[in-house]
């Protein structure tokens, strides 16, 4: 069976460095089949013994030092396929619904991440993942959303570690809407929009295949949230 990209599915995108200069909807973006997704959150905190304390007041006392540091990492795993994806690389270079097999799925990821920032058309430096949600960045519920709507007809927004303005104290109102603003799928011709996501790079990708799941290739992946320094300048 071909599973093709176009529809509303998906719920993980994996996208190339390329789409920041040209690709919108489903292009220069692979989707993922995915049915288990774990994430951490490892706060990195400075905790320094204070020497002598235990024996001035009988406790030994730490002293944390809370700079604003965490490392941020989600595990995905599930079921590559028979699937389509498109890819282009200039205004004349569209390769549009190319349908891969699952081997082809698996291998052109492999090759993907054992590429570097250098290659906006292998690397993968932005991960969307969506979640159903009520609540926008100001506390409030969307519009046309209600408290008592069932979790299947809410809207979708990218998972992120932003905070919502109204907690943030350092930010104006508004300056992370885009992070909790719902994604939409274009009717007309079953695209997907641009949307904000995870950017980072994948730290390991793993494949199993298996007689048992022919013609599907299962993958686990994981992702690490960072800010990459991609500006490429070997691509003039």
């Amino acid at each position: 069976m071909s599973q093709g990209f176009k529809g509303q599915n998906f719920k993980c995108f994996l996208e190339l460095g390329r789409r920041n200069d040209i690709g919108s909807g489903h292009v220069n973006r692979i989707p993922l089949f995915v049915d288990n997704i774990s994430i951490s959150t490892s706060k990195l905190v400075i905790n320094a013994g204070v020497p002598f304390s235990g024996a001035v007041r009988g406790e030994s006392l730490n002293l944390a030092f809370d700079v604003g540091q965490a490392g941020k990492n989600l595990s995905l795993s599930g079921m590559l396929m028979d699937q389509r994806i498109s890819k282009q690389k200039d205004a004349n270079s569209l390769k549009d619904n190319v349908r891969l097999t699952a081997y082809e799925m698996a291998q052109l990821i492999h090759s993907y991440v054992d590429s570097s920032t250098f290659q906006d058309d292998q690397n993968l430096n932005r991960l969307i993942v969506l979640i159903p949600s009520r609540v926008d960045e100001n506390f409030a519920y969307h519009n046309g959303t209600a408290e008592n709507d069932d979790i299947e007809v809410l809207p979708l927004i990218p998972f992120t570690f932003k905070n919502r303005g109204y907690d943030n104290d350092f930010a104006s109102l508004g300056a992370n809407a885009k992070f909790f603003t719902p994604f939409t799928v274009n009717e007309s011709d079953e695209t997907i929009d641009g949307t904000v996501g995870l950017t980072g790079f994948i730290r390991s990708f793993s494949t199993n295949i298996s007689g048992a799941e022919f013609p599907n290739v299962s993958f686990s992946l994981e992702f690490e949230e960072a800010v990459v320094l991609s500006d490429n300048f070997l691509d003039g």
